[in-house]
């Protein structure tokens, strides 16, 4: 069994993960005010969204080797300082051109934090625990869409966006100290990779030769243009009329996403059942959830949706993360983790940018059409998996 002090470095690692993913996630809630705040189209206060979430997706390619060669703790403690810092400085942005450029170094320095602490959890965690800890570190990152939408909806309610950005950049100073007391160790040069970075880099591109780690990358990929497509015009549609929320009650429905707190046991579940078993149903999860989100002027069905969503989508997610890891070679762990969040936040930043056309043509029908099928995608090529398995298996 491991040990108190691991169990409470686990602790650590999942708080500063769901801290850093929350402020990528946090001017979902406050479109409306930044309009305002900046005197921009509301459509356009989207990008705020898209460039934060763009720059951390592309951010995952160039740290994945990183976190294959460099102390992991180190990297984390890096991006807590960094992210604290520039959340700070963009909460005195005076026009729209310089908050988006400060949200594309949010991004970038958000992205330290699981790019590190993803392989961390993945290298310490016990092999027969490793389904619910793995889990647990994906269910951090989606609890921490939640608080982002959360906090920051409430705080901007209370206190205006500008003094919720200090708010937040104070508590990840803390976090910074309180990580670098607990996780940073003396280096332990047994366990650190000697490639050269490189050669690392070279790794990282051989996984996309490899035809299932490809394939797992494309459907968390389509998940996540459907999810996150979904989940960003969301707040455009309950702004609206018949609904017509302010960023307030925007962040309350969003506690409907606490179902990912199913991730762990999604894990832990997986190792008895099966694999499969979970995912497909998943994903069928996420398709009802639309048409409940989609189709009906009700807020009772829409909250209802979203819990259906997040539950299937963190039903999929860690499973989907624990076959990469199962599948990529050891040494390559760190690429692996970075890749598939690149292909799953990336799949949903662009999904929020190309999107807008679907929704200024066709509204939130459109969207729930694309988004629908952008999940058929990925129940199809989980399809394929499953059967070259199946068949892989019945030739032995």
């Amino acid at each position: 069994m491991i040990i108190k002090t691991d169990r409470s470095k686990m602790l650590i690692a999942c708080t500063i993960n769901l801290f850093a993913v929350s402020t990528v996630f946090m001017t979902q809630s406050i479109f409306l005010e930044l309009s305002d705040s900046f005197n921009i189209n509301l459509t356009q206060a989207r990008f705020s969204f898209s460039i934060v979430s763009l720059f951390y997706a592309a951010a995952f390619f160039f740290l994945g080797p990183a976190a294959d060669r460099f102390d992991l703790p180190k990297i984390a403690v890096t991006g807590l300082f960094l992210l604290a810092s520039t959340i700070f400085c963009s909460s005195y942005a005076t026009s729209f051109n310089f908050f988006i450029v400060a949200m594309a170094f949010i991004g970038i320095c958000a992205a330290l934090i699981p790019a590190s602490m993803f392989p961390y959890i993945a290298r310490n965690s016990p092999k027969d625990k490793s389904g619910i800890y793995i889990g647990a570190i994906v269910a951090s990152g989606t609890l921490g869409i939640i608080f982002g939408r959360v906090s920051m909806g409430i705080l901007t309610s209370i206190t205006g966006w500008q003094s919720s950005f200090r708010i937040i950049s104070f508590v990840l100073f803390f976090l910074t100290v309180i990580t670098f007391l607990s996780l940073v160790e003396k280096q332990d040069e047994k366990s650190k990779n000697h490639q050269k970075l490189t050669q690392l880099y070279a790794n990282s591109i051989q996984l996309f030769f490899n035809p299932k780690i490809l394939s797992l990358l494309l459907t968390g990929f389509s998940l996540f243009v459907g999810f996150l497509g979904m989940v960003t015009f969301l707040t455009y549609r309950l702004i609206a009329p018949p609904f017509n929320f302010s960023s307030g009650e925007v962040g309350w429905i969003s506690f409907a996403g606490i179902t990912a707190i199913i991730a762990p046991f999604a894990g832990k579940l997986s190792q008895k059942i099966g694999t499969y078993k979970i995912i497909f149903p998943g994903l069928l999860m996420c398709l009802m959830s639309f048409q409940l989100m989609g189709w009906f002027d009700s807020i009772t069905l829409t909250t209802l949706g979203l819990l259906f969503l997040f539950l299937g989508v963190y039903s999929c997610q860690p499973l989907l993360f624990l076959l990469i890891s199962q599948t990529a070679p050891k040494e390559s762990i760190g690429s692996a983790s970075s890749l598939y969040i690149l292909f799953c936040i990336g799949g949903g930043s662009l999904s929020s940018i190309f999107l807008g056309p679907v929704w200024r043509s066709y509204g939130w029908f459109g969207i729930t059409i694309t988004c629908t099928i952008s999940v058929l995608i990925s129940l199809l090529i989980m399809s394929v998996i499953a059967l070259n398995e199946r068949g892989i298996e019945g030739s032995h």
